[in-house]
């Protein structure tokens, strides 16, 4: 089959290079390790997946990581409807995460003959915790891979079902310190087994490209140095898994020009509610510059506001729908939503911006987080964002005029810098998500004047980047982001099980105290799940505010009711003052199937919790809203 077979178009200039020049330099089934340092929307996953069976062969399956819940479920459609053409053989495909496990999730795709792929459900046995990794094609978050090399139960079982597929990481540039260290564990233990390794980026700095190519090499051919090489953006490289031998190709001409024209704007205001406000000045402020971009034009626009917290999100778009008119609709995505609603939520904007959207709006705002940089693949006219670090910038810039293919594309880009009072730069802002010293960084490079050319201005700016973060220096913040990074590595030396090479006892590879729910494979996020119930005129707990589902006294043999209702988000001072309504029924305990978890109790539809100050409620379109006390209380 041809490339045109696998994706319905024809290969781009960057596709192209792969198909014409990798076949040159690698053996399928042998192993080996390709990097895409590919800008963005340039078909980088495409590009991967046929790598991964070029490389694999007829004997490899498929598994690809991805940083994030809500990227891994688009990814998996995605990697469905391409499996239905690519695979010549019958095998399980299977979706696997914290949040996944629901029923028709995991397909077995059958064929016959030259007729199309016959879809069933995957057997039972794929949907129980870790199993889904054994199938032969799974799409998981990154987490499910970095289990492999943590001390603690069935770790190998787990690698032995993942060794057995090529290995693609998406983003591999996104992970801190703490999970980089796990990632290069891992691509040691997978090139000491001999399999094969695609990692994609868009905004990968040649010293990390290196670090991870020499961590794979350690492990397929240990005692061989890397060669000092220097890898092309845009391009790709290949790494011999048993010469070591690298094979760059680039730069290569990518066939198109994105001018991203970056203007950097002061957000005023405190980013703290108050009892007359509820709504911090900062994202009222937001709100502002946002609707400006309506004002005195009637033309189509859509434009992407990125926020850095859900809770600027949802109070932007909560003032936006009071500044803009009727006719601009507002989209609202993060990722404290229940399953069924995140899900929801983003399969509208998909249909709304997607590469295959149903209908795309006149007028529109996307108030967004995080969720929207990895691996969405949106389409917005002008995109909004807070301040961040100049490679989340880049990927933020990405869903702007993503899918305008014209030669040059300007993509217009507003970055929000917080002030303090005295109307200066607050680089510290947001230093419990980025360092002060990252924060700073980023936005005197992104100051300086000119437009940003993709690619030729990326790669100088992210070496610009971070040599400035790891270089010597006697900035306080500097020292401290330094400190940080080194803190993380060192973290994650106890979990992990020992190097391929240096493996004296099998006793090392586990400890058999824990359990893969125990294992951190994340630096210090202390997630909760949390269950919201409303309180029904007839007196009983319903899973929903405006229908009675009652709260089963019991955990059914069919969890997926609950598992779509469950909010994923971080430990805070509220979940200790709900009270006894927080504690799931009596008759759940003992089971163990979904975990620990809060219930939050409203006392009636529309009407929200207090707890210690706090103000709780969720809303389908706002997601679980938590408001810490104001300062006068």
């Amino acid at each position: 089959m041809t490339f045109k077979d696998w994706f319905d178009f024809e290969p781009n200039r960057l596709q192209a290079s792969l198909l014409r020049l990798l076949p040159i330099c690698a053996v399928p089934g042998r192993a080996g390790m390709v990097v895409l340092m590919w800008p963005t929307g340039t078909g980088k996953t495409e590009g991967a997946l046929w790598v991964a069976r070029w490389l694999g062969g007829l004997r490899m399956g498929l598994h690809l990581a991805l940083p994030t819940t809500a990227t891994t479920d688009s990814a998996h459609a995605r990697v469905l409807d391409w499996t239905r053409r690519a695979l010549a053989a019958s095998s399980p495909v299977t979706l696997a995460h914290s949040r996944s496990g629901h029923t028709g999730q995991n397909v077995v795709l059958s064929h016959n003959g030259d007729e199309a792929a016959v879809v069933t459900t995957a057997p039972e046995f794929l949907y129980g915790r870790g199993r889904p990794v054994l199938a032969g094609v799974t799409v998981s978050t990154i987490d499910q891979v970095l289990l492999a090399v943590l001390r603690i139960r069935h770790n190998l079982l787990r690698m032995g079902g993942l060794t057995r597929k090529v290995l693609i990481v998406d983003e591999c540039h996104v992970y801190d310190p703490y999970m980089q260290s796990l990632l290069r564990t891992v691509l040691a233990w997978w090139g000491a087994l001999g399999v094969p390794v695609v990692l994609m980026s868009a905004t990968l700095p040649r010293a990390l490209a290196r670090d991870l190519a020499s961590a794979y090499l350690s492990g397929s051919a240990p005692g061989v140095e890397l060669p000092d090489f220097e890898p092309a953006y845009p391009g790709w490289f290949h790494i011999d898994g048993e010469t070591g031998h690298p094979t760059v190709v680039g730069p290569v001409d990518a066939g198109r020009e994105r001018a991203l024209d970056v203007r950097l704007v002061g957000l005023p205001g405190s980013h703290r509610a108050t009892r007359r406000n509820v709504i911090p000045d900062c994202d009222r402020a937001r709100a502002r510059i946002v609707a400006e971009l309506f004002t005195g034009s009637r033309t189509r626009s859509c434009v992407l506001a990125v926020c850095n917290t859900v809770d600027s999100a949802q109070n932007t778009a909560l003032a936006l729908r009071r500044l803009l008119p009727a006719d601009v609709e507002i989209f609202l995505v993060h990722a404290r939503y229940r399953e069924m609603d995140r899900a929801g939520a983003t399969t509208i904007v998909e249909r709304a911006f997607g590469r295959r959207r149903v209908k795309r709006p006149r007028r529109a705002v996307l108030v967004t987080t995080q969720v929207c940089e990895q691996s969405l693949d949106l389409d917005l006219d002008h995109v909004v964002t807070d301040l961040a670090p100049l490679p989340t910038i880049i990927q933020r810039a990405g869903r702007g005029r993503r899918h305008d293919h014209h030669r040059r594309v300007r993509v217009p880009i507003t970055g929000l810098v917080p002030l303090t009072d005295e109307g200066l730069p607050d680089d510290g802002r947001w230093e419990s998500i980025y360092s002060t010293a990252v924060m700073r960084a980023s936005r005197e490079l992104l100051e300086k004047p000119g437009e940003i050319t993709e690619p030729g201005d990326v790669q100088p700016l992210l070496e610009a980047l971070a040599e400035r973060l790891n270089g010597d220096s006697l900035d306080k913040d500097v020292l401290s982001h330094q400190d940080v990074e080194r803190a993380m590595a060192e973290a994650a030396r106890p979990v992990l099980i020992p190097h391929p090479r240096k493996l004296v006892d099998l006793f090392d590879l586990t400890d058999l105290s824990g359990t893969d729910q125990e294992a951190a494979t994340r630096y210090r996020l202390d997630s909760v799940q949390v269950l919201p119930l409303w309180h029904r005129p007839h007196g009983h707990l319903s899973l929903e505010p405006d229908t009675d589902l009652p709260l089963p006294a019991r955990l059914p043999d069919d969890l997926d009711p609950i598992r779509d209702r469950l909010v994923s988000t971080r430990h805070a001072t509220w979940q200790k003052h709900l009270g006894p309504d927080a504690a799931p029924p009596a008759g759940w305990a003992g089971d163990k199937r979904l975990g620990p978890l809060v219930l939050l109790v409203h006392p009636a539809p529309g009407t929200p919790v207090h707890a210690a100050g706090w103000t709780l409620f969720y809303d389908r379109y706002l997601g679980l809203v938590a408001r810490p006390p104001t300062p006068e209380e």
